[in-house]
């Protein structure tokens, strides 16, 4: 658990800094800083692999000279001098950096309160509840079926706060708590032995159901035996919301950013207020959702949080913007200015990082909006296609270009499925999939940065192995 006295300590050191840089003649003096203590136990084989209690704090200074050059800087050393010097090497490396054009901080404002960030019981999660949560939720996945194995997970629990202030009255902090549940298993019957399946739980309180996170891992793995391939065809695409969250949400996500928009790498560059997808479709970032995993009150530059439309009805109606983004386009600063990481690492994504960063352009809770149909309903509306529910490979985010093998997924025929499919694949451009979006289910599901439903496709190419 982290003491106030740390808190107040980093807090008090943080100002000090800024306003020693201030005293030099440095008009703009951005700190972010963070602080943060993590629960982890990870799964391995049925077994608990490791268990670690992960402190991290720090501070990330940005500097901006005359002429639009911008220092970064940061420490993890917390003390006054430490500080003060990476603020001080900042400032050294902007004198000597080339100009960013259009850049910007934000002015101050009144951030919006967000209810349901932090958890109390997190913070006080020992080592020895996590190892619980972990057994639980392996044992749900196990004993739904003898033939399930555990093969991979992670349970976190996190806690901390973040900070940040600058000199154009930038000043504000927010505690937050989270917590995680990943497992995947496998399967193993007569020498068969299935793909790997997954599942996770994102929430920002304690009071997490394991079990049910087992029972789905174990209830996907069973659905794995016995694969049958399939003919190469042209047909109709269910994508479960992993699916989604994954390669289509990259897609999306890439084209909604500002700085993708400004340099013309985005496929949607100048095609504000145009149809850029099916009307099916209405897309929203929205930071200010009540227990919200990636809500927030205010973005990782200081920008107050806000609900953005960003496509409605298939109409491109706003992009994702920090300050630098939005100044250069002339145009409303949408508070995505974000310092997580990218990457595969589900710990290293959410904590330890944000004050080692430059912000990116990235989105709090993308909402997708859901439909009035269940799964099992736009499948009744198939007579060949394919679910899927999980799928493996990098798309291209800005031709859109999706070439995925299918992990987990199943064939449709006469409105009903048949059997899980073995190898194969599904490929095609993700911008021309949005504009043949014919369905939109009721099972959004809550994952990092997205809460989306699945989604039917008409017309996608299907390849057999």
């Amino acid at each position: 658990m982290i003491s106030n006295t740390d808190r107040f300590f980093l807090t008090d050191a943080v100002h000090k800094s800024v306003k020693a840089l201030e005293k030099k003649g440095i008009s703009q003096v951005e700190a972010f800083y963070t602080n943060s203590h993590a629960t982890e136990v990870s799964i391995r084989n049925s077994e608990i692999l490791t268990q670690n209690q992960v402190y991290d704090a720090g501070v990330g200074f940005r500097v901006v000279v005359t002429g639009g050059k911008v220092g970064f800087a940061s420490t993890n050393v917390l003390n006054e001098k430490a500080i003060l010097e990476a603020g001080e090497k900042a400032f050294a490396i902007a004198k000597v950096s080339s100009e960013v054009p259009n850049f910007a901080l934000p002015k101050g404002g009144q951030p919006p309160e967000i209810r349901g960030l932090f958890d109390s019981r997190v913070a006080e999660i020992t080592a020895e509840e996590a190892i619980d949560v972990a057994e639980r939720a392996m044992k749900a996945a196990e004993g739904f079926d003898k033939r399930v194995i555990a093969k991979d997970g992670l349970i976190l629990f996190q806690s901390g706060w973040r900070g940040v202030v600058n000199t154009l009255g930038v000043d504000f902090e927010e505690p937050e708590t989270r917590a995680v549940i990943y497992l995947s298993a496998s399967g193993k019957q007569n020498g068969e032995v299935t793909g790997s399946c997954s599942d996770f739980l994102f929430s920002r309180e304690a009071d997490v159901k394991p079990e049910i996170v087992g029972e789905s891992v174990g209830k996907k793995v069973v659905e794995l035996f016995k694969p049958q391939p399939i003919k190469s065809f042209q047909g109709t695409v269910v994508f479960s919301p992993q699916a989604v969250s994954y390669q289509l949400a990259h897609v999306l996500i890439d084209a909604l950013k500002g700085d993708t928009v400004i340099s013309g790498r985005s496929a949607w560059t100048g095609k504000l207020g145009e149809m850029v997808a099916s009307e099916k479709l209405t897309v929203t970032d929205n930071a200010l959702l009540e227990k919200g995993f990636a809500s927030r009150g205010f973005d990782d530059e200081g920008c107050s949080s806000q609900k953005t439309i960003l496509i409605k009805k298939g109409i491109l109606e706003s992009n994702l913007h920090n300050a630098t983004s939005a100044k250069a386009l002339a145009t409303k600063n949408t508070g995505n200015a974000s310092r997580s990481s990218g990457g595969f690492n589900i710990v290293r994504m959410i904590i330890g990082n944000g004050y080692r960063a430059k912000p990116d352009i990235y989105p709090s809770n993308l909402v997708i909006q859901s439909g009035n149909n269940t799964k099992e309903d736009l499948i009744s509306k198939i007579s060949k296609g394919v679910l899927v529910e999980s799928m493996a490979g990098f798309p291209q985010a800005g031709s859109g270009i999706i070439s995925a093998q299918l992990s987990r997924a199943f064939y449709i025929k006469n409105e009903e499925i048949q059997f899980p499919i073995k190898g194969g694949m599904v490929s095609g451009v993700a911008f021309a999939w949005f504009k043949r979006i014919s369905g939109v289910g009721s099972d959004a599901k809550q994952f990092q940065n997205a809460i989306v439903p699945s989604v039917m496709i008409e017309e996608l190419k299907i390849v057999g192995p």
